[in-house]
């Protein structure tokens, strides 16, 4: 490949890297371009000639060097000697007046052709670009990414205490004189770790009540010495009931000790030293109840938390403050908002007064349900009832108004915020750059960072994520990746949401292979991958439609079937009524790959123990309707709906509706339609991740050996051939570009005889290339350079039209073949009608018209460089035809129609692979490769819209036809 960029000469099938002997030149697609690459210089070099492009860049060119009648000066010594040197007949009914008009800066679009662009307002394409459909980032208010984290305050971090020795004043056998709390504390302190507490300790206790004793456990903990407080209170437990301490164990000690089980997670020793107190007749409070409960939240068992709630109205304890607000924080964590807003009327009827924190709580539990506007209506209640907002109130409603997407109203609140003198926190931050992420708006995220900086506040890992998937949200895969390297050299430890938002930074911006190095750094830090990075990276690597990125998301998706993730309903043997794969709420990719899965699995099962061992009936599931809580992917729905119908399988829409989500087939039909030849033919046109390309297709070979041969043709390790594909393609498609902007139609120039008879000249090209046996490109190339030179203004006679397409076709393969492949003048005559010199005459006046510059890029050579990009020069010819579908047939197709000659070739390829690759139900639509390669995404110009609604236009027409 690489001598073949150098030589710029067409590639030889001997230097092709193909796998099969099948492979064509057609198939090198990037290096048919190349013959037309364009150099900073403004030259275009060809493999047979070289042009001059305008240097102005209009496309017109100077005719003061050129005499009339000769050939250009500026010719390479091959065409001088082809060209006729006599001045040609006048065929014409005007001199040539060579000019273009090009699109100038307006208010109106203004098309390739010059034409003003139809106003597409009301059409939308859904699905092309950057779309997902479903929403697979973290769930916000889950408390992993968001901001909601350690809002409830008055809950300090336990403080870092270093060793010191006893001090001096303290008597350490002054049992009989007593310690403080504080004294005992200091001297226990000053212990070896490994030496048990001495008796002079115990005798302290002596001096101590229990609300005293209880005061010495919780400082302990304070102090770091959660072990030693665990000692003194197990010594204390195991006296004997005539023991002058033994009464120190009652509700203030266990209650102390209960709430020091939140720092090592130790909720089932809360819970013994719950039943202890029952077993000795210890009183249970509401503070101990609240203890408890606060235990069982901070490990994660919230039914057990609201469990205890309710035995502690068994018991007849009456609730206060404080255990309200626990119970608020339950129901948040627990997605009960409606039962958290109603806390508030049962405070009241019991006479408990809310304060401030129970409004603040109650914020944050709305936040945590995703239901930000009852969050701002509590606020309003709160400021009703008298209450004044704090630093947790503000940074609550941030958060509140950042879900709904309110970022001015967040920034209002924070203004607020400091005109009242309120304390930023790292909480507040965190929260104003989450809110910067969900509304798009990643440079006020990474100015509100630097602010944070400005003010002395350090960013934590939650932080760092949510700048990180502020990039992301804007394509800024290199910030994200600068950011994550400072969150590690600031000591702040990358957890599974930090990849999850690296990972998609990398997908948006394009760069998957480093999205996938992101995943694997992750495996390497012993970070657990769950669902949502499953999801996130099997996604980046699916929708790029790169056959290498598919089949490494193929390995991705059955390790994390073998991890417990994306299981689908098991099968229980013959005589099961029915089974079903669901694919609701899944993001395409998964869904794409959880359905090959299964059909392939299915197709085994008929092939191993006969289509009696299926279910009766089989579903496929793509949306649950209105009553499920998540929302279906519209993308699947559609997709597999125009598969299974483009693959006449034996699946059908339950309901006789284009909405239905659930599409049915019988057992025995579902197995005869798995052992049709028509299966495995057209698998790999939807799942270009299988091993079952279409030559090995119903070949009966062993699946050894289908996997050998898949694994031959398309592996790539170490993605050496995609980094190849990728750097020659981008080259490439620069040229498509330069091309693009330096020569354009003039629709308005061309005379309306020749509009009339386009469509007739347009098969003559093409008919004419075929009898010549020219490649499918010249003859496409021939067609844009005919449009190319009637754009210059010439009136030709009716009689000449014929002689003008002949003359394209000659020029078209003096470019486009080699040499040897150029038509000679006996097969010029025998296939045209016309004689050699005359079709020779008029190449020179085209020559002319054109000054010189004869470069075509037609959309066909874009198409071929799209397939290109997406793997397809490693496969053979059947193998890229199935990728393909229809759209080499569109092409040809929109040749003659005239709607496209307002449109780039570059657009209408891309126009015409998402039109095609959407009426086959292949997803990706538009592969993201693509999009990164073009910049084509999200209906960015006007001009793509129109081309996209022409092509689907042809795509119905096919159809019906």
């Amino acid at each position: 490949m690489t001598a073949a960029w150098a030589s710029n000469l067409p590639v030889p099938v001997s230097q092709l890297p193909a796998t099969s002997d099948k492979v064509a030149d057609v198939y090198n697609l990037s290096a048919h371009i190349n013959g037309l690459r364009m150099y900073e210089s403004g030259s275009v070099i060809g493999p047979q000639q070289q042009l001059h492009s305008d240097p102005s860049g209009s496309g017109s060119h100077s005719d003061s060097s050129v005499t009339v009648g000769s050939p250009s000066p500026t010719a390479p010594p091959a065409q001088r000697q082809q060209r006729p040197v006599a001045k040609p007949q006048q065929p014409f009914q005007q001199p040539f007046q060579p000019q273009h008009t090009f699109p100038l800066p307006g208010t109106s679009p203004v098309g390739w052709g010059g034409q003003a662009i139809q106003d597409s307002t009301g059409f939308r394409v859904p699905w092309f670009g950057r779309n997902r459909s479903i929403n697979q980032g973290r769930g916000r208010g889950r408390g992993r990414g968001g901001s909601d984290y350690g809002q409830r305050g008055g809950r300090s971090f336990r403080k870092s205490w270093s060793y010191s020795p006893a001090p001096e004043h303290v008597n350490v056998d002054a049992g009989n004189q007593g310690m403080t709390v504080e004294e005992l504390v200091q001297f226990l302190q000053g212990l070896n770790r490994s030496q048990p507490i001495p008796d002079s300790a115990y005798q302290a206790l002596f001096h101590f009540d229990s609300r005293a004793t209880a005061s010495l456990l919780k400082d302990l903990s304070k102090a770091g010495l959660t072990n030693r407080a665990a000692e003194l209170f197990d010594w204390l437990r195991k006296l004997e009931a005539g023991h002058p301490l033994h009464s120190l164990c009652d509700v203030y000690t266990y209650t102390a000790m209960i709430s020091m089980c939140i720092y090592q997670q130790a909720v089932d020793r809360a819970m013994e030293l719950a039943q202890e107190m029952r077993e000795r007749g210890v009183e249970r409070n509401v503070h101990t109840y609240t203890a408890l409960m606060n235990v069982c939240i901070k490990c994660g068992k919230c039914q057990l938390a609201l469990e205890t709630y309710h035995q502690m109205r068994q018991d007849g304890c009456t609730a206060n403050v404080v255990t309200y607000n626990t119970l608020i924080d339950v129901y948040g964590k627990m997605q009960q908002w409606e039962q958290a807003v109603k806390i508030l009327t049962v405070m009241k009827n019991e006479g408990v007064e809310p304060v401030l924190r129970t409004y603040n709580t109650l914020i944050i539990a709305c936040n945590m349900c995703n239901q930000p506007r009852e969050a701002m209506a509590v606020h309003r209640r709160m400021l009703n009832e008298g209450y004044m907002p704090n630093a947790t109130t503000y940074n609550a409603l941030i958060s509140a108004y950042g879900k709904a997407g309110q970022l001015d109203k967040v920034m209002e609140v924070f203004q607020e915020m400091v005109w009242k003198g309120c304390e930023r926190s790292v909480i507040t931050y965190s929260s104003l750059i989450s809110a910067c992420e969900k509304a798009g708006h990643w440079e006020l995220a990474m100015e509100l960072f630097n602010e944070m900086h400005q003010e002395g506040c350090t960013p934590n890992t939650v932080t760092y994520n949510s700048l990180i998937t502020a990039c992301a949200q804007g394509a800024q895969c290199d910030r994200a990746a600068e950011l994550f390297e400072q969150m590690q050299q600031q000591g702040c430890i990358p957890d599974v949401v930090t990849f999850t938002a690296l990972i998609s930074a990398y997908e948006k911006g394009g760069q998957w292979r480093r999205a996938l190095a992101a995943y694997e750094l992750m495996r390497q830090q012993r970070c657990t991958p769950d669902a949502i990075v499953y999801n996130a990276i099997i996604d980046a690597l699916w929708e790029t439609g790169v056959i290498w990125a598919q089949r490494k998301a193929l390995t991705l998706y059955q390790g994390a079937v073998d991890e417990g993730y994306f299981k689908q309903q098991p099968w229980k043997g013959a005589g099961q009524a029915r089974a079903e794969v669901n694919l609701h709420a899944m993001t395409a990719g998964v869904a794409m790959l959880s359905l090959y899965c299964w059909l392939v699995g299915l197709k085994q099962q008929v092939d191993q123990f006969g289509s009696t061992t299926l279910p009766t009936t089989l579903a496929i599931v793509t949306d649950k309707g209105k009553g499920s809580r998540e929302q279906g992917n519209l993308v699947v729905k559609e997709a597999v709906a125009a598969m299974m119908h483009k693959w006449n399988s034996a699946f059908r829409p339950a309901m006789a509706s284009m909405y239905s989500g659930v599409m049915e087939g019988g057992g025995e039909e579902v197995a005869s339609w798995l052992t049709s030849p028509a299966f495995e033919s057209r698998l790999f046109t939807s799942f270009p991740c299988t091993n079952i390309i279409p030559s090995a297709a119903n070949q009966g070979a062993s699946l050894d050996h289908v996997n050998a041969l898949g694994n031959g043709t398309m592996d790539d390790f170490d993605f050496s051939k995609e980094a190849a594909v990728e750097r020659r393609c981008s080259d490439a498609f620069a040229a498509v570009q330069h091309f693009e902007k330096t020569h354009c139609l003039a629709l308005q120039h061309m005379a309306l005889p020749y509009l009339q008879r386009r469509p007739q000249l347009v098969a003559t090209c093409l008919t004419q290339a075929a009898q010549l046996g020219l490649k499918d490109e010249v003859s496409h190339d021939a067609v844009l350079l005919m449009d190319r030179t009637m754009s210059t203004g010439l009136e030709v006679k009716d009689d000449y039209m014929n002689l003008v397409a002949a003359a394209c076709v000659l020029v078209a393969s003096k470019q486009g073949e080699r040499p040897s492949q150029v038509p000679t003048d006996q097969q010029l005559e025998s296939v045209t009608g016309l004689q050699a010199a005359v079709i020779q005459q008029m190449e020179w006046n085209v020559w002319r018209v054109l000054n010189n510059d004869t470069a075509t890029i037609s959309t066909l050579r874009c198409l071929k460089l799209y397939l290109e990009r997406l793997g397809c020069n490693f496969l053979d010819q059947e193998s890229v035809q199935m990728v393909a579908g229809s759209a080499f047939a569109l092409v040809r197709e929109m040749l003659s129609d005239m709607t496209f000659l307002n449109c780039r070739p570059s657009v209408i390829a891309a126009a015409i692979m998402y039109a095609e690759r959407r009426n086959q139900g292949v997803i990706p639509f538009w592969p993201s490769m693509l999009a990164k390669l073009t910049g084509y995404q999200d209906m960015s110009t006007p001009e793509l819209s129109v081309a996209i609604k022409s092509a689907q236009r042809l795509c119905g027409a096919a159809a019906v036809a």
